[in-house]
């Protein structure tokens, strides 16, 4: 069914809002909670915020296409972007490719949540008491403080250098080497003959007539 313009142009602008206004709600809930979850890590890392920005316009955008597709009447069906199936053979293939990328991300960051809740926290707390008055501690407590963007920064630099230059290939071995210069030589050997054979009996014709018999022929 058909839902007004204005209103699905005003749903729009909410994330995945617009979906569930035209009746897609999985598809909505799925824009809706990646929007959320972009929103918490980016409390903790700042950068992340840039990623809210390719959801909101994902989600403005796919609202006038799903639009445009239900004028046409060919509307995909309503399903979630992302799928977490545990039987999903993709899904346990990808995990198992990536397992050790995974890992460090997960390290990196409960890292970052127990830096800025517990050492930034109490560090912050001892500057409060005791350094206020002093440039030097809030000099380091200001340095302190930009250090997980300053980390993100660097490492996003040089993932950007690395993709810039490209991974090296690989050196193909160079076949030319390994094979000796005698390889193509096949030293010949005459076909001996069997000594089994040398040492049978002759093979006789039955109608060949031998000498003894042409003989005892001749005297009978």
């Amino acid at each position: 069914m058909l839902k007004n313009g204005f209103l699905t142009f005003c749903c729009a602008f909410i994330p995945g809002a617009g979906q569930m206004y035209q009746g897609y709600m999985k598809r909505g809930l799925s824009l809706i909670l990646t929007a959320c979850l972009i929103g918490m890590v980016s409390s903790l890392l700042n950068p992340v915020l840039l990623l809210l920005v390719v959801v909101w316009m994902y989600s403005f955008f796919d609202t006038f296409n799903l639009r445009a597709q239900i004028i046409a009447d060919t509307a995909p069906e309503d399903d979630y972007l992302v799928h977490f199936d545990p039987h999903d053979k993709r899904l346990a293939r990808a995990l198992l490719d990536s397992h050790k990328l995974v890992g460090w991300l997960l390290i990196a960051f409960g890292a970052l949540i127990a830096y800025q809740n517990l050492i930034m926290n109490i560090f912050g707390d001892l500057v409060y008491r005791w350094g206020h008055s002093s440039p030097v501690f809030r000099a380091l407590y200001l340095v302190m403080a930009s250090l997980p963007d300053v980390v993100v920064c660097v490492v996003l630099i040089v993932c950007g250098v690395w993709l810039v230059k490209g991974p090296h290939p690989a050196k193909k071995p160079d076949a030319s080497k390994d094979v000796p210069e005698d390889a193509d030589f096949c030293e010949y050997h005459a076909d001996e003959p069997d000594n089994a054979a040398l040492l049978s009996s002759p093979v006789v014709n039955e109608n060949e007539v031998t000498d003894d018999d042409f003989d005892h022929e001749h005297d009978e």
